[in-house]
């Protein structure tokens, strides 16, 4: 089958500015090391993957539907710098002049942008890999969806499929929205019931395959009686968390399996982009002929090239 790639750009971005030097500033005074390390990660998943079609997914600034629903969602979050923020823009400037396309929907994170793509193709004979570092988008496998998933800061990656999902986690991929459901998420601040961990909802799950399947037989022997309580007192905050941590597959956007078709893009403003970040040695060793990616020894220009190459050398980026 042919391949489509979907980058959840936002999980790529934060995974990029945490494991390069903030160091890596242009002349200018202009922060890079997230622009650089989005670059290099698309690079790496073009050459692996060789896929026919790629798109891109953002979050955008402000509410979704979820803080309508949970007023507190992602509450604790601590804010991210500034630095990581302003290179978001420039990140989106890079995916368009590779001429890859951008879905994003106010209101929905990218998550759900990337899910309702899977949802729409789900009848369609292509293989999809869904780049990210975030396990929440691991509910979306299936025998043709696959995650590329980023394991290590930028420097390792692992194809993970519904096989990996039996074999280490010893659920199923949509056992991670109930998995949410009763533990919670401190990073994204989901409740799930109080009282109950990942090690007790993994068992749950194993043993009454569902959320409801769990509370339809709460007078079971199987469930202990300080659980039942906890189940009982907290059962519409497991469901409200259910549905904080279910990926939505309705996100009303124009999606185009054409418009993703990869392979052309104008050489001469990519350039000038990455001439204006310093980037100048990166085109110049980036080339593309047919659907086949040839990359080889990519490298950056900036004021502190030494202690990137470090850097580079340490994550084995490239």
């Amino acid at each position: 089958m042919k391949k489509l790639v979907l980058i959840d750009g936002n999980a790529i971005i934060h995974r990029a500015y945490h494991a390069l030097p903030k160091t890596m500033i242009t002349r200018r005074g202009e922060q890079t090391n997230a622009v650089y390390g989005f670059t290099t990660t698309l690079i790496k998943v073009l050459e692996n993957l060789h896929p026919e079609y790629i798109a891109a997914s953002f979050d955008l600034a402000g509410p979704t539907f979820r803080h309508k629903d949970y007023a507190d969602y992602k509450a604790t979050r601590v804010k991210a710098d500034q630095e990581l923020y302003d290179q978001i823009p420039r990140v989106k400037e890079l995916t368009k002049k590779m001429n890859i396309p951008i879905y994003e929907q106010e209101g929905f994170e990218a998550d759900d942008c990337i899910g309702t793509v899977v949802e729409k193709l789900k009848d369609k004979e292509i293989e999809i890999y869904v780049v990210s570092g975030d396990k929440d988008i691991f509910q979306l496998i299936n025998g043709k969806v696959k995650v590329y998933s980023l394991r290590k800061g930028l420097s390792q990656m692992q194809i993970v499929d519904h096989q990996t999902i039996e074999s280490e986690y010893n659920l199923q991929p949509a056992d991670f929205i109930d998995l949410k459901a009763l533990a919670g998420d401190a990073s994204d601040n989901i409740p799930g019931v109080p009282g109950i961990g990942p090690k007790t909802a993994t068992d749950l799950i194993q043993k009454f395959d569902t959320l409801e399947g769990l509370y339809e037989n709460l007078d079971s022997e199987n469930i202990k009686p300080r659980i039942r309580e906890l189940l009982k007192a907290h059962k519409d905050q497991a469901f409200m968390s259910q549905k904080l941590a279910t990926i939505r597959r309705d996100v009303p956007i124009e999606f185009s399996l054409e418009e993703c078709k990869w392979g052309e893009y104008d050489r001469s403003k990519l350039r000038a982009f990455f001439e204006e970040l310093g980037f100048v040695s990166l085109l110049r060793r980036f080339d593309i002929s047919g659907d086949k990616s040839e990359i080889q020894n990519l490298n950056i220009e900036t004021n502190s090239k030494s202690q990137i190459e470090k850097k580079d050398q340490q994550l084995k980026l490239l």
